[in-house]
């Protein structure tokens, strides 16, 4: 896949994760919260973020694998990604749990300020834990 084309999946799919996302999150604190746009937007933009990022990694690991050879940094990047995938999902159902069961701040905190902070530490942690030795990360044979 050309890189072009890639940018543009990964941008359409980012954008249609931002909007669904922030129109669930809206539309599920609404009942209880008047200004629920305040929650859906930074939960959507992360969302949005993550899903970009991701699409286009995958995207570029999958090429990369179709052609038979994978770089060690493709490989590391690819785990960045998965890891921040999971650092979503598990920061936002442990934000709507806390504010379930312990109290809305706690809950509403962890989704707006906790998704910033822990996606690109994620990121980050994914990578390194990915890295191993010099010598490892040549070229990784897939075929």
């Amino acid at each position: 896949m050309n890189t072009h084309v890639r940018i543009v999946v990964a941008l359409l799919l980012g954008a249609l994760v931002f909007a669904v996302t922030t129109v669930v999150v809206t539309a599920g604190f609404e009942p209880q919260i008047e200004f629920s746009l305040l929650i859906g937007l930074p939960v959507g933009v992360s969302a949005g973020l993550t899903a970009l990022f991701a699409s286009y990694v995958l995207l570029w690991h999958r090429d990369q694998a179709a052609a038979g050879t994978v770089s060690g940094r493709a490989v590391r990047l690819r785990l960045a990604a998965l890891a921040t995938i999971a650092d979503f999902v598990t920061v936002t159902a442990a934000g709507v749990g806390l504010y379930v069961v312990l109290g809305r701040s706690l809950g509403i905190s962890l989704l707006i300020a906790g998704l910033p902070v822990t996606l690109p530490l994620a990121a980050a942690v994914g990578y390194l834990v990915a890295g191993g030795s010099r010598s490892e990360l040549g070229e990784v044979q897939t075929q």
